[in-house]
């Protein structure tokens, strides 16, 4: 396991242009801080309660976090002229992915505190308490990591890195209820947002601030959506490396 954690560090540190303090503060705390407080800010500003939109802009940082750092994962070994040599190494791609995403799973999770202390400060709202904020931002963390490793795979097919993260975050602040309730979504759009991560611990988190307990069927169903994304996105994975390996050999040829 040591083994395991040192590699994925080692990788975090190699790939990662803003693995220093400032490049980190701002990608990592700052953006996400000043979307949080600007949706917040316009919820405060048209009379809606601030509560359910601090929480949901809140764990869309943490989520924001790990799509962008999964597929950067894999990406940047394209950017940095690496990609050939560690396609053309003996290491389990899949695992290596997953690997890959520890650091950014563990970024997602002070990220998405981060942020959500400080709006809690400035705002003077704790809609949750804070061990059970850590809680939820962890669990739709991990459950997003199934959708950032269909992005690494994604990464080995396109060359323009930030197509895939940047649909993939649009989709989970448009539809996981994050930002806009899921009743005020169109018809057609709801059932997607049913497998989508982070939808269903939303959804658990609305039915706490109307005054009910826990749901803890939603965290089941949000481990389910979890699980069945990781399963997809890791055929789409060893898909994706047969190709770009088959691609790869091609142009070297």
């Amino acid at each position: 396991m040591t083994t395991y954690i040192k590699g994925a560090l080692l990788s975090y540190k190699a790939l990662f242009t803003w693995l220093n303090p400032l490049g980190y503060v701002s990608s990592r705390i700052v953006r996400p801080i000043g979307l949080a407080i600007a949706c917040v800010s316009l919820a405060d500003y048209y009379g809606a309660a601030i509560g359910r939109m601090l929480i949901g802009a809140s764990l869309l940082a943490g989520a924001s976090a790990v799509i962008y750092g999964m597929a950067l994962a894999v990406g940047n070994e394209r950017s940095y002229g690496t990609l050939g040599t560690w396609l053309a190494s003996p290491q389990n791609k899949l695992g290596a992915a997953c690997q890959r995403a520890l650091p950014h799973i563990a970024d997602g999770v002070v990220g998405g505190l981060c942020t959500y202390l400080v709006c809690c400060a400035l705002y003077g709202s704790l809609p949750i308490g804070v061990p059970a904020y850590t809680g939820l931002l962890s669990l739709a963390v991990v459950t997003t990591a199934g959708l950032g490793l269909a992005l690494s795979a994604l990464a080995l097919l396109i060359e323009d890195l930030f197509i895939g993260p940047n649909v993939a975050d649009l989709v989970l602040m448009m539809l996981t209820g994050t930002l806009i309730p899921h009743d005020r979504l169109p018809a057609f759009l709801q059932p997607l947002s049913e497998v989508l991560p982070v939808t269903h611990v939303m959804a658990a988190v609305a039915g706490r601030l109307a005054g009910g307990s826990w749901n803890g069927g939603e965290f089941l169903v949000e481990l389910g959506v979890g699980a069945g994304w990781f399963a997809v996105s890791s055929l789409f994975m060893m898909w994706a490396v047969q190709r770009a390996t088959h691609r790869l050999g091609r142009s070297s040829g």
